[in-house]
């Protein structure tokens, strides 16, 4: 009976120790987005320009199977 005691007390302590890991892992940081970029472009007379330029939308990519042969 004392066998049992242990394996059970075991499993606990394994769940409990797993349990607390799981709890205070933190999460990768999610990608910040990227703020505008200000420009200033010289126009053909001479004059000054300023241009705002909004960066792109992040996209996921995904993996393709492998080619049949």
């Amino acid at each position: 009976m004392q066998r049992v005691w242990t394996v059970v007390l075991s499993v606990w302590a394994m769940l409990a120790v797993v349990t607390v890991l799981a709890w205070t892992h933190r999460p990768a940081p999610l990608a910040s987005q990227a703020a505008p970029q200000t420009v200033v472009v010289k126009g053909a007379n001479g004059k000054q320009q300023i241009l705002t330029i909004q960066p792109s939308a992040a996209h996921a990519t995904t993996s393709t199977s492998a080619v049949v042969r």
